[in-house]
């Protein structure tokens, strides 16, 4: 059972890690990576400066729970770090993810993954 819950550690770990479109012009870190319900989330998204950014584009996707933002962008005078909270989220595996957009699509992407346990009261 001991090595059992090891494993389990290791794997959420492993997908806690964040995931970025080539050349990393979007950075994407949410902490905690693991939590219990109901959660409190920071999502914080750092971006190169792009002309072209109208849009970030933050979505938080799980098999029961999804919330979704858009924050205007003002090209390459838009600040390089935005903080996004999300309080209250319920349990779950959740992937959050993150989108620079302008005016001909999606300019950079990245992804996370973290779970959030069943917290004292919450059922499954």
């Amino acid at each position: 059972m001991k090595s059992l819950s090891l494993v389990a550690a290791f794997v959420t770990l492993a997908l806690s890690a964040p995931v970025a479109s080539e050349g990393r012009r979007l950075s994407i870190r949410v902490s905690p990576a693991v939590a219990f319900a109901p959660a409190l989330l920071t999502i914080r998204t750092m971006m190169e400066p792009n002309e072209d950014a109208r849009r970030l584009s933050i979505e938080v996707d799980s098999f029961s729970f999804s919330t979704s933002s858009e924050i205007p962008l003002e090209g390459k005078d838009s600040p390089r770090m935005r903080i996004v909270q999300l309080k209250n989220v319920p349990s779950g595996l959740y992937e959050i993810r993150a989108s620079v957009i302008g005016s001909t699509g999606i300019i950079a992407n990245t992804m996370q993954v973290i779970r959030i346990h069943a917290g004292t009261g919450e059922t499954r």
